[in-house]
């Protein structure tokens, strides 16, 4: 059943009641251009009542909803604004008419506690460092109508300031806190501590910078990323910027975060151990990448008085704690190495299994994030946070009808997971880039509204990202192809002409579009998509155009290889060619399920998205950095054999037990890599930075054509991309 709220009004006695019918009220005309009316007393007409009941710290609300009255109460403003936002979400507003979707009575609580994301204003973002007071505002107040409650910033100290701020870090910090205590926001605070400063220079700092603050709810130093401190120091530290604190905020809470800095491989062991102390400073713990443990273990060794807050990355792709298909690590090298660590990325399904994967551990989560290229994803994740048995689909849905008046609601929540779905397995291969392209870019002939709706704008661009890998790849692919049969004829000259093919009209006019739609975004929100035009950090820093044309293929690779050796140019496109009873694995190329199940923690360094590594082949893009590695290869049934092994250069000679093992029969066990070292193939096929060592394995090793491959090394890991079995 829908009701048709059209031209409502708004009652509101009190002062609390009357803010939030204003802002209740600047959100409808946003988006109907009328800004409902606001009276003390009830008239004719429908209208919504924002009703403050008995005051306190409860976010709950109730709705009751008639054919044309709707009364919010609650104890407080912000469960206010979020009985607002359920207003929004759940209203089809099109040409002026608002008509609600369904009946919303009922009585509305948030499951977790600490319901935030961390939109710092500083030089290493994409987005927020361009931002003004005003925009912060209503990015807050966006949020809010999914029950987000806490943003968190960072302290406004010394950092780098760019061209692009309005501010000082620190004015910005103080604006936000002033925005916070406006919205009835929790105010958290990143604080990084480092030896470099004493804990009475660190007290100091505490005073300078939030003396001026409206409102301060929780501390939150992190152990490492960055920090350098031991842990006993780190928690001491803490304790006494507690104290510190408290004499500005009396009721400011301490939640140190158990993130554990590489230089010290006990961290993890003596946190845990002056955790145990029970420090009645701290409040909680936060969990996030790098932790020192995984998330089960800790909650088991952290007594229970100490909840824990999740730390969640949700703005990152390779290089991070929770990559694309976090899963498996399978995201495409192609897709990686253009579309990189930050560019826009809606991701609510895997978000989803994250969620559900921790929520039993925490009482809430405030998100890393580093733009606005993570909307989406904050969006969900809020949702989740407020009810974590919430539908996903009608998640997108909200976010559709809150965002995007008068858009097709179910057609666009396709295209949100459409785009996610983009990213499952190689563009070559994944026809749905090519409909999701032609979804985005027909809607928008149909709203052109849109053009000046920021968040469509930046969906569009992903779309068109995904759309110039899937062209650019499948070319090229057809090219190597062409190039290869020239070559096994003797002709190289052929294969160069073939590779230097230049591409057609219609993609070069996609590429060039994707800077339009840069610009645009630019001005619309801020958000830096390269580093020459738009003032962006680092092409890493979710500077997509930056990195869009990087290699997708080994075109490039192969074209520099031949050209300069054109002797050998059947070598380098048969690389990686085996016969029948020898075997290759790269995990770029062949897909990390291919090796089973690893036993801890691992870490996928991707390297195919930095520009000063294009000499790589395709296949080195991805290196698996753990301290140990185990996999089962079949058919060597050519006697002796050699494995070949690829690894990254990280030279340790403190390393005394690397061990290779086949079958259970050690092939090397002491200083690292062991093995011979191949020169003459590093300098042929690898890159700088790379060693070939190659190791012999006795026929008696290998049982019945079958090796179990195993690889340890228990202090400082090792770092591979790919192996050889290969006859000897």
């Amino acid at each position: 059943m829908k009701y048709d709220f059209t031209g409502f009004y708004i009652v509101a006695t009190g002062e609390t009641e009357k803010k939030a019918a204003s802002i209740f009220a600047d959100e409808i005309k946003k988006r109907t251009g009328t800004a409902p009316e606001i009276v003390t007393q009830k008239k004719d007409g429908c209208f919504v009542r924002m009703v403050i009941g008995e005051k306190g710290e409860s976010e709950d609300y109730s709705v009751v909803h008639s054919d044309s009255a709707i009364t919010i109460t609650a104890c407080r403003l912000r469960a206010l604004i979020f009985g607002a936002g359920l207003f929004i979400r759940k209203s089809e507003i099109k040409d002026g008419r608002i008509i609600l979707t369904k009946n919303l009575t009922g009585k509305y609580s948030p499951y977790m506690k600490e319901r935030g994301h961390q939109l710092s204003y500083t030089d290493m973002n994409n987005t927020y460092d361009a931002w003004s007071k005003e925009q912060y505002r209503q990015y807050f107040i966006d949020l809010m109508l999914f029950g987000n409650n806490t943003f968190e910033s960072d302290s406004g100290g010394k950092g780098e300031e760019n061209k692009l701020m309005k501010y000082t870090r620190h004015e910005a910090m103080l604006l936000n806190s002033i925005t916070c205590d406006e919205l009835d926001l929790d105010f958290s605070v990143w604080h990084p501590l480092s030896k470099k400063k004493t804990h009475e220079e660190t007290l100091e700092e505490v005073k300078a910078s939030y003396g001026g603050l409206c409102r301060m709810n929780v501390l939150f130093p992190p152990g490492g990323d960055p920090g350098d401190l031991q842990a006993e120091d780190f928690i001491d530290r803490c304790v006494l910027m507690k104290r510190e604190a408290q004499k500005m905020f009396p009721e400011v809470k301490m939640f140190p975060s158990a993130q554990a800095p590489h230089c010290y491989p006990d961290w993890g062991e003596r946190f845990v151990s002056k955790m145990n102390e029970l420090p009645e400073e701290i409040d909680a713990v936060i969990y996030g990448p790098n932790h020192a443990m995984p998330i089960d273990e800790l909650r088991r060794r952290i007594d229970k008085r100490y909840p824990f807050r999740f730390y969640p990355d949700i703005t990152h792709n390779v290089r991070c704690e929770v990559p694309v298909h976090f899963q498996q690590d399978d995201w495409h090298y192609a897709l990686a190495a253009t579309l990189s660590r930050e560019s826009v990325n809606p991701r609510p399904t895997e978000y989803r299994l994250l969620h559900r994967m921790t929520r039993q551990y925490v009482q809430g989560s405030v998100s890393y994030s580093e733009g606005v290229n993570d909307d989406l994803n904050k969006f969900v994740w809020s949702a989740m946070d407020f009810d974590p048995e919430c539908d996903l689909r009608e998640s997108i849905r909200d976010y559709t009808r809150a965002f995007f008046c008068g858009v097709d609601v179910e057609k666009f929540t396709d295209m949100i997971f459409a785009l996610e779905k983009n990213w499952i397995g190689d563009p070559a291969e994944n026809p749905s880039i090519d409909v999701t392209f032609n979804s985005f870019v027909e809607l928008e002939k149909e709203h052109p509204e849109l053009k000046e709706n920021w968040r469509f704008q930046l969906h569009l661009f992903r779309a068109y990202c995904d759309k110039i890998v899937r062209d650019r790849r499948i070319f090229e692919l057809g090219l190597i192809d062409e190039a290869k049969q020239y070559v096994a004829v003797g002709d190289v000259n052929g294969a160069v002409k073939a590779l230097e093919t230049d591409f057609d009209g219609e993609y070069k006019a996609k590429r060039a579009k994707l800077f339009e739609l840069a610009q645009k975004l630019f001005e619309l929100i801020g958000i830096q998509l390269d580093v020459e035009h738009f003032g962006g950090m680092a092409w890493e820093r979710g500077c997509t155009l930056d990195t869009i044309d990087n290699p997708v293929t080994d075109r490039k690779w192969l074209l520099d290889r031949i050209k300069n050796d054109p002797a050998n140019a059947e070598d380098y496109f048969n690389r990686n060619r085996v016969d029948k009873d020898e075997y290759y694995f790269s995990f770029a190329e062949h897909g990390f399920e291919v090796c089973g199940k690893q036993e801890g923690e691992y870490y996928m360094d991707f390297q195919g998205d930095d520009n000063f590594n294009a000499e790589l082949p395709m296949c080195m893009t991805k290196v698996f950095d753990h301290f140990n590695f185990k996999t089962s290869v079949a058919g060597l049934t050519g006697g002796d054999y050699k494995l070949r092994i690829t690894y990254k250069d990280r030279p340790n000679d403190k390393i005394i037990h690397h061990k290779v093992a086949i079958n259970g029969n050690v092939i090397h066990d002491g200083g690292q890599f062991g093995g011979v070292r191949d020169e003459e193939f590093e300098k042929k096929f690898l890159a700088d930075g790379y060693q070939s060592i190659v190791y012999d394995i006795p026929a008696e090793f290998i049982d019945n054509g079958c090796a179990v491959l195993e690889i340890t090394e228990p202090l400082d890991g090792f770092e591979i991309s790919e192996f050889w079995f290969t006859k000897a």
